[in-house]
């Protein structure tokens, strides 16, 4: 049989009219315990570590053993949405204090929104200058969901982070390892690729740089924001392993793709020292 206890004082939780507050307007959470017996109300946790529920009646508190987490299920916060579209927006300075928020209220629970405020706060700290502690809320997410749909990213971000400008066997093996998982998404595997050129690039290994500044240009064309440096790249490896056309191509297209710039600018020099090379 399952006991409960009712925490008169609160023990760990908000203050009791901030707790009226979150059972009026987001009763919808309900526990579901082993026993078979079901409750409403708003689920947190306890600073003991135990769940607690509140409600109306009052708060109870249940050991993570008496619970069926597959069952129990937890009401869409209201915040959810709102931070859903300004994180797709790019706007991470005014979602960053929603997912805060969430994070706080899902903090130690295993609810799909707890998963959802982690990636959205480390996404926002990685992109306003919180990059340590982007990474550590990324790092939670991965410890506290590894099953996580979000892995992928969450562990890209945490690589290109903490192994910034320190290339290794390590970042090498992480980097491969990405590109193998068929789960992992275009985008993180054109990084990924980014990733693993710039490494051969730095042992001067031309062969391997160049395939994977090529992939990033053929099969990840969507991700745009690595084009410019993969078509440059491509131009000057093809020109440094002989193989004028295939540079003269990809000069070309930096030209076009991207006038006024110093890497344009470049290009055409190049262009023009082909040219004279095959005139003469």
């Amino acid at each position: 049989m399952i006991h409960f206890r009712r925490d008169h004082m609160n023990t760990g939780l908000l203050a009791l009219p901030v707790l009226l507050w979150l059972v009026s307007a987001a009763s919808g959470d309900d526990l579901v315990l082993k026993s078979g017996s079901k409750y409403s109300g708003v689920i947190t946790r306890s600073r003991t570590g135990e769940v607690a529920l509140t409600t109306a009646k009052g708060t109870f508190t249940y050991k993570d053993e008496a619970v069926d987490f597959k069952l129990t299920s937890f009401a869409e916060p209201a915040e959810a949405q709102r931070a859903a579209a300004l994180l797709k927006a790019k706007k991470y300075a005014e979602a960053k204090p929603l997912y805060a928020q969430m994070e706080t209220r899902y903090h130690g629970l295993p609810a799909r929104w707890c998963e959802e405020a982690l990636f959205g706060l480390g996404s926002c700290q990685l992109n306003t200058d919180e990059r340590e502690r982007g990474v550590a809320t990324m790092q939670a997410l991965v410890d506290t969901f590894p099953n996580s749909r979000f892995r992928n990213e969450a562990e890209y971000w945490i690589i290109e982070m903490q192994f910034a400008g320190k290339p290794g066997v390590a970042l090498e093996e992480k980097l491969v390892k990405l590109l193998a998982d068929p789960k992992t998404s275009e985008r993180i595997r054109a990084r990924a690729s980014m990733g693993l050129a710039d490494i051969y690039d730095g042992k001067k290994d031309a062969r391997r740089a160049l395939e994977q500044y090529v992939n990033i240009v053929v099969l990840y064309g969507d991700v745009e924001e690595l084009q410019q440096k993969s078509q440059h790249k491509c131009a000057d490896l093809f020109l440094h392993t002989g193989r004028t056309n295939e540079a003269a191509y990809y000069y070309k297209q930096v030209v076009e793709n991207y006038p006024n710039t110093d890497d344009a600018a470049q290009a055409k020099q190049q262009l023009s020292h082909i040219t004279n090379q095959q005139e003469k």
